[in-house]
């Protein structure tokens, strides 16, 4: 449960404002006793837990809302499922907002249908935008997973499959986008750029026409100054701009410059030695080096490790052979926008950005692309 309620605050940042009354009178029909239920939300940047009961199948929350929110609610079916982290959760989300709301659902809170403020409606308008492409998402996951494991291991049969999925979830943030447009002064709106399309690695092209597309006064919101802060920022990380430089130690306490790697590809990987991922994902780092590291190509990776022994001990149990550095003060990870690992940027001997987030068969195909030109250094 602990990693659902960071996860509904780690995507809805909430600002104080003048604050109001959100009623919520809810049904919850065919149960056969009574269960507590329990409503997430944040007030004042903090998140807060409310609870009531489900008492012949009703209940009902009053709280004091500072804005537009996006909250959850969860029906507590077997009387643990707040504190059992591996019992089916029984969740509805959705968005809160001054004033009077009905809520009904027929056994689950899952399936329940909320009515009596706009941005209920506005959030519907959203799924059913989305509706489509979701079922194909939904169909091409059933296809693949029918493939056989002969099939599994045709590259080039896989890649159809990822350029499809990609260019889906292309078409999802687009709708997102047209939505927003159509949608300027909703909450769901703000929110939606927020959490769906301003995020790590973004699109900035989209991010930016989705902000364009909020209105005047939803732009003074206080979220939305703060995706514009991150639009900024990503601009200087997108493709075609020079890498922001930076120097840090090795272990050998040699400072080392990224830009004395100029002449060079060279793979800026952010990685740290608690984070699976990155070490499930070192080995197909370590196969691009020995494979194009005569080709005028060469990895520097960052870690961003709080303790020193773990990352040198994590270098060597890897055989990472390029050059390692620690970022002690997290400047460099914070200069470039990372707030999950791994990540990694690819630049061109010009140290312009030319590719991001590089992983498996993808990064091994984007450096015989880029240097398919380049000799060997014998």
């Amino acid at each position: 449960m602990k990693k659902f309620l960071i996860t509904l605050l780690s995507l809805a940042p909430i600002f104080a404002f003048a604050q109001s009354n959100f009623h919520l009178k809810g049904e919850v029909k065919n149960l056969s006793t009574d269960k507590n239920i329990y409503l997430i939300h944040i007030v004042d940047q903090v998140q807060k837990l409310d609870s009531a009961v489900v008492k012949n199948g009703k209940f009902e929350f009053n709280i004091k809302v500072s804005s537009p929110a996006f909250a959850a609610l969860l029906l507590d079916q077997s009387g643990t499922d707040l504190t059992n982290r591996d019992s089916p959760k029984d969740i509805f989300r959705f968005f809160i907002d001054a004033g009077n709301a009905t809520l009904i659902a027929k056994d689950s809170i899952a399936k329940a249908k909320v009515t009596g403020l706009p941005i209920f409606q506005e959030h519907e308008d959203l799924l059913s935008a989305l509706k489509p492409i979701e079922q194909k998402l939904v169909d091409l996951n059933k296809e693949f997973n029918q493939l056989s494991p002969d099939q599994m291991k045709k590259e080039n049969l896989v890649k159809t499959f990822q350029d499809r999925y990609e260019a889906l979830m292309e078409s999802r943030k687009t709708t997102m986008v047209d939505f927003i447009k159509s949608h300027p002064n909703s909450y769901v709106s703000l929110y939606t750029l927020n959490g769906d399309l301003a995020v790590d690695n973004m699109n900035t092209s989209l991010v930016e026409a989705g902000y364009k597309g909020l209105s005047a006064h939803l732009k003074e919101n206080p979220l939305a100054i703060y995706i514009s802060k991150k639009l900024e920022k990503a601009k200087t990380l997108d493709f075609g701009q020079v890498a922001p430089d930076f120097e840090e130690k090795t272990a050998e306490q040699i400072p080392i410059k990224l830009s004395s790697f100029k002449g060079q590809y060279v793979l800026v990987d952010f990685w740290a030695s608690w984070c699976g991922p990155c070490r499930q994902e070192n080995p197909n780092v370590l196969r691009a080096y020995e494979t194009f590291k005569d080709k005028n190509f060469t990895i520097l990776g960052v870690s961003i490790d709080e303790n020193s022994a773990n990352w040198t001990k994590a270098v060597k149990a890897d055989g990472l052979v390029w050059t390692q550095i620690l970022d002690r003060t997290q400047i460099i990870a914070a200069t470039y926008g990372v707030v999950s690992i791994p990540r990694n940027f690819l630049l061109d001997p010009e140290g312009k950005i030319i590719a991001k987030n590089l992983r498996g068969p993808e990064l091994i195909d984007k450096l015989k692309e880029v240097l398919k030109d380049q000799k060997s250094k014998n």
